[in-house]
């Protein structure tokens, strides 16, 4: 008898724990669909901002628009993004599909903005694994600048040159 009360002493507990996790299991919480999300940069032409967005429905049409009106219309792809290169666009940007959100892209402002940090980060990076790969790479880079070779972006240039000198300062002897 004492063997018996012994096995059911280890058992229901085992038993209750597996129900126990088993509700648990089922309880847990189905994942949602992400909302949609959109941003705006510059392009090369001043005069225009390319948008861009993410999450939509797949393939529907996505008015964008900004404060000048309406500026066009772009079908999601297959997995819910889209890109549009708007004109002469001012103010706040936004995106719609029909009966579905108006969302927030940013302003022309921003993008600029968004512009100029991408070139520094993309020149930082550029010069750091530049200088970092050859210490010589930081002087032939203002050497190119001397002979006239085509200029880039200045927040490019700003950042390369920033990006060189913490290489140099970390990996050259000087």
């Amino acid at each position: 008898m004492n063997g018996r009360r012994v096995r059911l002493a280890v058992l229901a507990p085992l038993a209750v724990s597996s129900l126990a996790l088993g509700a648990v299991t089922f309880s847990a919480p189905t994942a949602t669909a992400a909302s949609p999300t959109c941003s705006v940069r510059n392009t090369d032409n001043p005069n225009n901002l390319l948008v861009s967005g993410k999450d939509f429905k797949p393939n529907k049409s996505v008015a964008v628009e900004s404060a000048n009106g309406a500026e066009g219309n772009v079908k999601a792809d297959a997995t819910g993004r889209f890109s549009l290169t708007v004109t002469d666009a001012s103010g706040t940007i936004s995106a719609q599909q029909i009966g579905g959100p108006v969302v927030g892209c940013g302003t022309a402002e921003e993008g600029e903005q968004k512009n100029a940090k991408e070139q520094y980060r993309e020149g930082f990076d550029q010069g750091f694994a530049s200088v970092k790969k050859n210490c010589n790479a930081q002087q032939q880079g203002q050497q190119q600048q001397q002979q006239g070779i085509a200029p880039v972006d200045e927040n490019f240039q700003r950042g390369f040159k920033d990006g060189a000198d913490a290489a140099a300062n970390r990996f050259c002897k000087r």
